[in-house]
């Protein structure tokens, strides 16, 4: 496994170290509008006026998070089709001149800063060198000690990112509390979230008078487009922000609102892993936060998050009960809000927003939600997107399989999650942890299976015919009920059907190995990860080289070229010979490239293959 090219942040008008690698990524980041090299967006002295004054310390920790944020989004990761789990996963190296360098240099503190980086991220590694000598000037009359935030009585901090979960923690807060309400909201600049979160803020204002201060910290990339979208370091910056007014407010807490299935985020296909799955409210990452952040207080702190065990549905149905029902419509769930159109709020095509459009089906509030705020309706319009349409089918999969399993199953086949979340979540004891995680999930399961039965009453008409690609027509399919290498398979047989003949519409393959070059570059070019005739697979006694082998799936893909003159019995007499040497946990497609149509009945062809064991067979001319 080769080691990930090494990232180096220079920050704060450090100098590069003399033992930085010569390979290296070397990036200066600074924040000052006078620095000709600025690259990072942070109104840090808009926010200290906010609040008045900052202790030196939670000046540079506000700092360490911005310079992480913006280095997160400056480090690509490699492209969505590299499925090796070493290619996305980084090496993030930072040096940074800072305030009180003796503290930031202890081992314990860069070894909790890096420890909880590392696991909300997915990266390889988080190295920090904190250097002395930095400094800014005081923000106004008000930056001192003396002048302090003065509560009138209880209260609380809470972020708010304008989405679902955080607005519904909030209103239920302000229901069952006296608490003024602290809310915390970052902003990377995009105009759409800054007027969500206004329109919410008039309106919480409106309803509880008094109760409400808002702040916005806005932080991110200028002079240059993100290479990376994935932001996992925006839960710190996030909990660097609220915990910073926390400390203003003499408080030892803060609260993020976060439902429990997209908290624990399970894994939906096994190449979710490591840097592919968010983690960023995970029980974990809260734990990790919330242990950095005691360090940088020398107190205790913690992270809280009310939602551990509620679903989508349960957020959506809690709003209805704490009178949130009018701003359901006017929340953002949405995390790719660039792609919406014209009028619209949502995408409609994300994880976030298929996850919302279930949870509101189920909740019987999607006359509330589908009120035109999504640029896509999924439901009934062709998904183009081979992304959209495999997030949809996994979220549907995952969500079917945890309605029906037992709690047994449940803690046997997801075992190796279970053990980052049990000792993080309050329970008395591993087996309580465990019934309350499996019945987290049973219960949204079931939720997102009552959510198919309406949306299918809803809308689908028996008068007409489903749209071929819609979700509707998925789901009448039971494409979620297929395993991975067949869909694979599918996916692979649609793009081969396209491409061959286009590919020699001219000059036919010589022999079958020019059939196979061309389908490897075609499998290459729309980002499938397959060995080529490469390595062996054992079997018995022999050793079976197949044309092609999935690196992620069960999958073998073998091709047979139909030349003209050659009788097809001799294609399903060589396919017949290959069936019997695959171990019978492989799924095989077959690919049969019969350019003369010498196969007169397709069907025939590949029911009489198809029958003998679990295979595809593609004809294709």
């Amino acid at each position: 496994m080769n080691a990930p090219t090494p990232n180096v942040f220079l920050c704060n008008g450090a100098d590069k170290p003399a033992d930085v690698p010569q390979d290296a990524k070397v990036v200066k980041l600074a924040y000052s509008k006078d620095d000709p090299e600025r690259l990072v967006n942070l109104k840090l002295p808009t926010f200290v006026g906010q609040v008045y004054h900052l202790p030196p310390r939670i000046l540079d920790l506000l700092e360490i998070a911005a310079y992480v944020f913006a280095a997160d989004r400056w480090a690509h990761r490699g492209p969505k089709e590299a499925v090796e789990f070493h290619a996305w996963p980084r090496s993030m190296r930072f040096v940074i001149r800072v305030r009180e360098a003796n503290f930031w240099s202890r081992a314990e503190v860069k070894e909790k800063l890096a420890a909880a980086l590392v696991f909300m991220t997915g990266d390889r590694e988080y190295a920090f060198e904190f250097l002395p000598g930095h400094s800014t000037p005081v923000t106004s009359l008000f930056d001192r000690e003396e002048f302090k935030i003065e509560p009138r009585g209880p209260a609380s901090v809470a972020l708010f990112s304008g989405g679902l979960d955080s607005l519904a923690g909030v209103l239920e807060r302000l229901q069952s509390t006296e608490d003024d309400l602290y809310l915390i909201s970052h902003r990377s600049g995009q105009p759409s979230t800054k007027r969500t979160q206004k329109k919410l803020v008039e309106a919480l204002t409106a309803s509880y008078p008094g109760r409400i201060h808002h702040y916005a910290f806005e932080c991110g990339l200028c002079n240059k487009r993100a290479a990376e979208e994935t932001q996992r370091t925006r839960a710190f910056l996030f909990g660097s922000i609220a915990f910073a007014l926390a400390h203003r407010l003499l408080l030892t807490s803060f609260f993020v609102y976060e439902n429990g299935v997209t908290s624990l985020n399970l894994l939906r296909r096994q190449d979710l892993i490591n840097a592919r799955a968010s983690r960023t409210t995970h029980p974990k990452t809260h734990a990790l936060m919330s242990l950095f952040l005691s360090e940088v207080q020398e107190a205790p702190v913690k992270v809280l998050n009310p939602f551990w065990q509620r679903t989508k549905t349960d957020v959506f149905q809690l709003l209805d009960q704490v009178g949130g029902r009018n701003l359901i419509g006017s929340a953002v769930s949405c995390s790719k809000t660039f792609q919406r159109l014209e009028s619209a709020t949502h995408c409609g095509c994300c994880f976030q927003c298929i996850d919302r459009r279930f949870a509101a089906y189920a909740s019987e509030l999607h006359d509330v939600d589908n009120c035109g705020i999504y640029s896509k309706d999924i439901f009934v319009d062709p998904v183009d997107s081979p992304d959209t349409r495999t997030t949809a089918v996994d979220y549907i999969r995952q969500a079917t399989d945890f309605a029906t399993t037992t709690d047994d199953r449940f803690a046997n086949e997801r075992l190796f999650e279970l053990t980052d979340i049990v000792d993080y979540i309050n329970a008395d004891g591993d087996q309580d942890a465990v019934d309350k995680l499996w019945q987290l999930c049973n219960r949204h399961g079931k939720q997102v299976v009552a959510a198919i039965k309406e949306i299918r009453r809803q809308l689908d008409d028996p008068r007409y015919k489903v749209k071929p690609g819609s979700l509707l027509q998925l789901i009448a399919d039971r494409e979620y009920l297929k395993d991975d290498p067949r869909r694979l398979a599918e996916r692979i047989t649609e793009t081969l059907i396209g491409s061959l003949p286009v590919a020699f519409k001219t000059t036919k393959p010589q022999k079958e190995a020019d059939l196979n070059n061309q389908i490897d570059a075609l499998l290459r070019a729309h980002g499938d990860d397959f060995r080529r005739e490469f390595p062996a697979t054992q079997f018995a006694l022999a050793k079976v080289v197949p044309d092609h082998e999935a690196k992620n799936a069960d999958l073998l893909v073998e091709a047979k070229y139909i030349r003209k003159g050659t009788p097809p019995s001799k294609a399903s007499d060589g396919i017949a010979a290959d069936i019997t040497k695959y171990p019978s946990d492989k799924f095989i497609l077959f690919i049969i490239y019969d350019p003369e149509r010498a196969i007169s009945d397709d069907t025939e062809f590949k029911r009489d293959i198809e029958g003998k064991r679990d295979c595809l067979v593609a004809v294709i001319r």
